[in-house]
């Protein structure tokens, strides 16, 4: 039986992205930013992870017309039976759910592991569920939350020019010209949280497993001419559980996302554009976690286990630090995320 997580867990992830767009804005697709300050929300994170689900751990069969359904996600696109490859309709959420789930909500729960990571807002048509008894309005406060990413990196936008492919002239002369936008190089760094108290004994050890398998290998499959990104960095912070009356205490120790910064920001800039003349550390990301380990030091007695997923020959982080500290000597652990994928 698949044990529910019971620990919290905080912890940052960072990503970057060169000469592409991190997270389009609606209005012309600009990389998000204020006042020129990058920055992308959870909800490009968050379909990295359920579109890597869907496609390699999804598993639908119709038997008797029932369905025998694992690692469903719910809170993605799927077309309509009439839809042609070159369309693009959807079908509704009510359909989905009395397709697959026969509007039993508590199935869809069991069935779907975006909504057992994320949560998720629910407001289904009651004229179609008049008679059934667990469908109405209903709100899940997922236990993983993921905040908005934020650049520490101070990269460019940079626009550039493109022509269209066709003539729109009698001429038959090529004139119409675009843009499109792009960084040049965006290190975005998120918290993240893991609170099983937010819906207890919602979120098993299995789908803590392949969130971070979908959230490393999701994110570096998000490649496209204007999109690309690549995972860089996943710390995560074990707190020691202590259960009291059916609830886990937690700790929140405040966001950490902005407590690490780029040692060689300034020399890298200079070399990842050439990457392709430059070999060795040049490109290789340096972080500073001075004011990262002073905090961490502070909660030390709390923390049960700090796990870092990184390769060393594209970051460098050093929690010397951390490893000197009694209550954390020994329980730093540097893991290689190709393991991510053994883990099932």
């Amino acid at each position: 039986m698949d044990e529910c997580v019971k620990n919290y867990y905080q912890g940052i992830y960072l990503t970057e992205t060169i000469l592409g767009n991190p997270n389009g804005d609606f209005i012309d697709n600009s990389p998000r930013n204020i006042d020129g300050n990058v920055f992308t929300t959870d909800k490009c994170i968050k379909y990295n992870v359920r579109k890597y689900i869907h496609e390699n751990h999804e598993v639908i069969k119709e038997e008797k017309k029932k369905f025998s359904i694992k690692d469903f996600v719910f809170f993605y696109p799927r077309r309509s039976k009439d839809n042609k490859d070159y369309e693009s309709k959807f079908q509704s959420k009510e359909k989905i759910f009395e397709k697959y789930f026969s509007k039993d909500f508590d199935l869809l729960i069991d069935s779907a592991t975006d909504i057992r990571m994320f949560g998720g807002t629910f407001s289904f048509d009651k004229k179609n569920f008049e008679k059934v008894e667990n469908v109405g309005a209903k709100q899940i406060y997922g236990p993983i939350q993921i905040s908005y990413g934020k650049d520490i990196n101070e990269a460019q936008i940079k626009r550039l020019q493109i022509g269209a492919p066709f003539s729109t002239t009698k001429e038959d002369q090529q004139t119409t010209t675009g843009s499109e936008a792009v960084v040049d190089d965006a290190i975005i760094s998120y918290d993240i949280t893991i609170n099983p108290n937010n819906y207890p004994n919602l979120l098993k050890k299995s789908d803590l497993d392949l969130f971070k398998r979908s959230l490393w290998y999701g994110t570096n499959l998000r490649k496209s001419t204007s999109k690309k990104t690549d995972s860089k960095l996943l710390l995560l912070i074990k707190f020691k559980t202590n259960e009291e009356n059916g609830k886990f205490k937690t700790i929140n120790i405040g966001e950490l996302k902005e407590l690490i910064s780029i040692k060689n920001k300034d020399e890298r800039k200079k070399n990842v554009i050439n990457s392709s003349q430059k070999t060795g550390n040049e490109q290789k990301i340096e972080i500073d976690t001075t004011e990262l380990e002073n905090k961490l030091e502070d909660y030390s007695e709390f923390i049960e286990k700090i796990i870092i997923y990184r390769f060393e020959n594209e970051v460098t982080i050093n929690l010397s630090k951390l490893n000197e500290n009694n209550n954390l000597k020994g329980n730093i652990e540097f893991i290689k995320p190709t393991t991510l994928l053994k883990e099932e």
